[in-house]
């Protein structure tokens, strides 16, 4: 499994409005990713992390070049005044526990 980590810090007052446009139009569930969350940091107030969980990095790097996330992308533009806030990490799931 492979797990990523997506920071996206926002411009001046804009992050409600990215955490709103994640969920209008669906993209964690449009990922593909077996399970991810939208998270705002308690000490960040202009920052969203997004995580993720993916089944391999084949389906993670199936995401990354999917027409439907450039998209997005392209119209998440409007909530950055910089690409410098944008950043991602990708971890191989050395050992995972999910309660039942």
């Amino acid at each position: 499994m492979e797990f990523t980590s997506l920071s996206l810090r926002t411009a001046p007052g804009r992050r409600d409005e990215l955490v709103d446009y994640y969920g209008s139009v669906g993209i964690l569930e449009a990922s593909g990713a077996l399970a991810a969350q939208v998270l705002i940091p308690a000490d960040e107030p202009d920052t969203v992390v997004v995580t993720a969980l993916w089944a391999d990095a084949g389906a993670y790097t199936a995401w990354q070049n999917s027409p439907r996330r450039q998209e997005y992308a392209l119209a998440m533009e409007q909530f950055f005044d910089s690409a410098d806030g944008i950043s991602t990490r990708s971890f191989r799931v050395a050992q995972h526990h999910a309660a039942q």
